[in-house]
């Protein structure tokens, strides 16, 4: 074996390993998971037992495709364990610090594949041992699949609250309005349901005061302001339009709905996003039963 082959076998990999272990335990300092004699342990040991499944070398000619297919198997009952384990004892490691976990994945996943390979290759005189430890990305779909399953399940309904313009609703009294706490938000609606484009406006906005409150008053001061092009908030027939607000605060990510009962503040809006207002109309009698809500 020469010199090359010798470092890329036995030094190159356990290299890297430890140079990542190293950065993760200054990284675990500040994002805490476990201590750092305690994370060094399970490091090494998780790295030992992913490294076990190299035994099926033994097989020989015989682990393709039969011994491949038992060691992901065995890495795929090694990952649901693993998620098991930390959902039971470090369920916030595995929510709310994917970052150091992927970071450990990689670790493990170096040192697993380099005994695996390792032991491989002391069973038989195949020289695949490389290849055959790519089994061990079975050991990676439980977590993934458990980030998912999460991710899912947190995104709440698109429509949870639809605003409607209140006809008997008291005055606003803006004169105890702190003026250095106003927010200039920016809002992008159609001032009527049929218009092409839309009408994009800078508006103040108290942080404490309650959307829906905010967003009728925005309406009353803009239509005082231009009576014969103002925010059409009824249709032709005299039924209030209802409202859904949300804002997309990039193209990366999902749209925000606004909840028209919380302030300003509660609803998170920023001065940098944009503010979408979209009139709804509901569908009713839906042949599965239940009402549909439609952007016009």
């Amino acid at each position: 074996m020469d010199v090359k082959s010798t470092f890329v076998s036995y030094i190159l990999f356990p290299l890297i390993a430890v140079i990542m272990a190293a950065v993760m335990v200054v990284l675990n300092r500040k994002n805490r998971i476990m201590g750092s004699r305690r994370l060094v342990v399970t490091l090494l040991l998780t790295g030992l037992i992913l490294g076990i499944p190299g035994f099926l070398g033994a097989l020989g000619l015989q682990f393709m495709p039969w011994g491949y297919i038992l060691a992901q198997v065995a890495y795929l009952l090694l990952g649901i364990i693993a998620v098991v384990l930390l959902n039971r004892h470090m369920p916030e490691a595995l929510t709310d610090r994917k970052g150091m976990l992927v970071l450990f994945g990689l670790i493990v996943g170096l040192l697993g594949i380099y005994l695996f390979q390792l032991v491989f290759g002391r069973f038989n005189n195949l020289e695949y041992g490389w290849l055959a430890g790519t089994s061990m990305l079975a050991f990676f779909i439980p977590p993934v699949f458990w980030w998912a399953y999460i991710a899912m399940t947190g995104i709440p309904p698109e429509i949870y609250s639809v605003w409607y313009y209140p006809e008997k609703a008291p005055q606003l009294d803006m004169y105890d309005v702190d003026l250095d706490k106003l927010k200039v938000l920016e809002v992008e609606l159609f001032k009527g349901a049929a218009d092409p484009s839309p009408l994009k406006v800078k508006v103040k906005a108290p942080p404490d005061m309650n959307f829906g409150e905010w967003f009728k008053k925005f309406i009353d001061d803009y239509n005082l302001k231009f009576p014969r092009n103002g925010i059409h908030y009824r249709s032709e027939e005299g039924e209030a339009y209802g409202w859904i607000f949300y804002l997309k605060p990039s193209f990366f990510r999902r749209k925000q709905f606004i909840d028209p009962v919380l302030t300003v503040e509660k609803n998170q809006v920023r001065e940098k996003y944009t503010i979408f207002a979209r009139r709804v109309t509901r569908l009713q009698h839906e042949a599965a039963g239940e009402d549909r809500v439609v952007i016009l």
